[in-house]
């Protein structure tokens, strides 16, 4: 079958750069190929710019557990009441009086009402810079009280927007301060959505009954419905952005942040289980203190939900303050990680496999991939991590679990003697040019060792030169990371999976660096990369397909794979080329219809901010078949700007 995108438009006219190609056939072969991983594109999540806690991870209420907010140091102390307010006739002090709640969570909140107090008093807090209100969801609101109280307390949003209430519920309470801690749990839908984000939660009681008295308050929490409805889960519309890439795996828990700001700080996988008044939390690497409310049953709840697979990362023995653990200080680690795997894997009848039985998984999860450390070419890392870091690692788990696929966070070139087949974790940050410069790159690699691309991202221009990064990915920038992709589906032998380096960041926290999605509360913005990615990711086979065509790569470049259907996808990419050209794609034997995808945008700069959508995704059914020499049937589609095309065969 013949198909003819006729008008494959360009970016040479807005960079006044000539045609280069007047036209382009591709001849796409049946025959033969190599096998892919079957998961070449994929997500890294790590908690970076809020993209947990007020990010994917589900809860409303910022410092809900007075684990405290911003991290400017590494010597603490981290709690405060930041982001929590009173709205009546009693002030708010920070408390570590017992009994504690638990140990994992010393300090709580005291309400101290004033005498002679009357009508409601109580506090509301600010969530994460507002809260996503709305009718189309459910709501749960849940506290721990310590103190004498009979009567109700109310749980309400209000709009800032509008000075109304949104929606509540009630609580009955009836304790006295003999009962200890008392948990209280509502669920509830809101009568009126929000005109914005900009609205609050508030927990108001009697103040006349309590005047000249204290309440406590612990782990005060506001959850929206979750994706899938999964408990301690994911916010529903990030997590459906995610799930629409088509990603096929998830490198988790980082990341800068799994080695931690200096010790004791790493990320500590026996610190993110269990209930969560259970789990202290810590200063994370990003500027702010980590929850760990999104813990490692939940990423492996995240992988269940979405079908993807587990490439879990593991700390290594690095901090990235440049301290390292020495050689004689290291086995404790390397049990540390024998202990993780076991109780994620492990039968119920082992310690650790009873442990994670207990916590409602009794199945245990598989686990092929495990990554020794992050970036360890940080911070004068590599010459222990060569040394002996990783081979003590390696070893270990290779002999636990024989089978394991074991993941250098280096190139492998800095090894004298590194085992055949450790996969090696390469990350590209690159200016657009570096990107395209990539397509050959792995032409000529050596098999003996396959490739994790961990983290990737275009963050330079012409305009945006190091350090001043992209502010946001623009639609060259995306097509160059498209070029980039095309270079790994042509040796998707050798590479196991690429996942960009910023998959979601808060729109408050870092509004001027690329990311493939920014959030606030209530809206979320797709970036051009994300749409490459989804692009891609949704369109790839198990096997390559050859393609050959008659004019030499640049400015437009191509590849192909098929599945086991029989089905083909052909990729090309546009990058800085002509205004117009058609490019004719022949696959033999196949009569049926294609579908045609295309992203695009107005020129080369735009780039998709909050109100402001500049990408264009569209889908035509095109259908082929055998014509004269001046072409075939043909379906002609002209834009202004072309980033990059997909030809699937259906």
């Amino acid at each position: 079958m013949i198909f003819n995108l006729a008008t494959l438009a360009s970016l040479s006219t807005l960079l006044g750069i000539a045609p280069t190609v007047q036209a382009l056939t591709l001849n796409v072969s049946t025959g033969g190929g190599n096998a892919t991983s079957g998961m070449l594109y994929g997500l890294l999540f790590e908690d970076v710019y809020h993209s947990g806690d007020g990010g994917i991870y589900g809860e409303l209420i910022q410092n809900r557990a007075f684990q405290g907010t911003s991290v400017n140091n590494n010597q603490g102390p981290y709690q405060t009441l930041q982001y929590w307010h009173t709205s009546g006739s009693d002030t708010l002090t920070l408390d570590n009086d017992a009994p504690l709640l638990t140990s994992a969570l010393p300090w709580h909140m005291r309400v101290d009402v004033a005498k002679g107090a009357t009508g409601p008093t109580g506090f509301w807090n600010e969530g994460y810079w507002g809260f996503n209100v709305t009718t189309r969801t459910r709501y749960t609101a849940s506290f721990y009280l310590r103190g004498t109280y009979k009567g109700e307390m109310l749980g309400a949003f209000w709009s800032n927007t509008s000075d109304s209430m949104l929606g509540h519920t009630t609580f009955k309470v009836h304790q006295t301060e003999a009962d200890g801690w008392v948990s209280y749990s509502q669920t509830f839908t809101v009568s009126s959505s929000a005109p914005d984000e900009k609205n609050t939660f508030h927990l108001t009681f009697d103040g006349a009954s309590t005047a000249g008295k204290s309440l406590r308050f612990q782990m005060i929490s506001v959850f929206q419905q979750t994706y899938k409805n999964s408990h301690n889960g994911l916010r529903m519309d990030l997590a459906e952005a995610l799930s629409e890439l088509g990603g096929k795996f998830l490198r988790m828990p980082g990341g800068n942040n799994l080695e931690g700001i200096a010790s004791p700080f790493r990320w500590k996988w026996n610190e993110t289980i269990g209930p969560i008044i259970d789990r202290p939390g810590r200063p994370g690497t990003w500027g702010y203190v980590n929850t760990d409310g999104l813990g490692l049953l939940e990423m492996m709840q995240w992988c269940l939900d979405m079908g993807l697979e587990t490439i879990l990362a593991v700390w290594g023995g690095l901090y990235l303050d440049g301290e390292i653990v020495s050689e004689a200080d290291l086995q404790p680690y390397i049990d540390d990680v024998l202990n993780e795997l076991e109780f994620l894997t492990g039968p119920v009848t082992s310690k650790w496999g009873a442990k994670r039985a207990s916590l409602g998984y009794p199945k245990p999860f598989t686990i092929n991939y495990v990554e020794i450390g992050n970036e360890d070419f940080l911070n004068g890392g590599i010459p222990s991590y060569v040394d002996h870091r990783f081979i003590m690692f390696y070893n270990a788990i290779k002999k636990a679990y024989p089978k394991m696929n074991v993941i250098s966070s280096i190139w492998a070139g800095y090894f004298n003697n590194l085992p055949s087949g450790v996969i090696q974790d390469l990350h590209d940050y690159l200016t657009v040019d570096d990107m395209v410069a990539h397509f050959g790159g792995y032409d000529h690699a050596d098999r003996q060792y396959p490739v994790l691309v961990g983290e990737y991202a275009a963050i330079y221009d012409a305009e945006h030169t190091n350090p001043n990064q992209l502010d946001n990915p623009t639609l060259q920038s995306a097509t160059s990371e498209a070029v980039y992709f095309l270079g790994l589906e042509r040796n998707a032998d050798l590479i196991l999976g690429i996942c960009h380096g910023a998959l979601i960041k808060s729109l408050h926290d870092e509004p001027d660096n690329v990311a493939m999605i920014k959030h606030n509360p209530d809206t979320l913005v797709r970036s051009m990369s994300y749409y490459v990615a989804k692009l891609f990711g949704t369109n790839f086979g198990t096997t390559t397909a050859a393609v050959t065509g008659d004019e030499n790569y640049g400015p437009l470049y191509w590849a192909a794979t098929k599945n086991d259907k029989g089905t083909y996808f052909v990729k090309i990419v546009n990058y800085d080329g002509a205004a117009s050209t058609p490019v004719t794609v022949k696959i033999p034997g196949k009569k049926n219809t294609a579908t045609l995808k295309t992203l695009t945008a107005p020129d080369k700069y735009s780039t998709n901010t909050l109100g402001d959508m500049q990408s264009i995704w569209t889908e035509k059914k095109i259908t082929g078949g055998m014509g004269d020499r001046h072409g075939t049937r043909s379906s002609s589609i002209n834009y202004k700007t072309l980033g990059a095309r997909i030809v699937a065969q259906l």
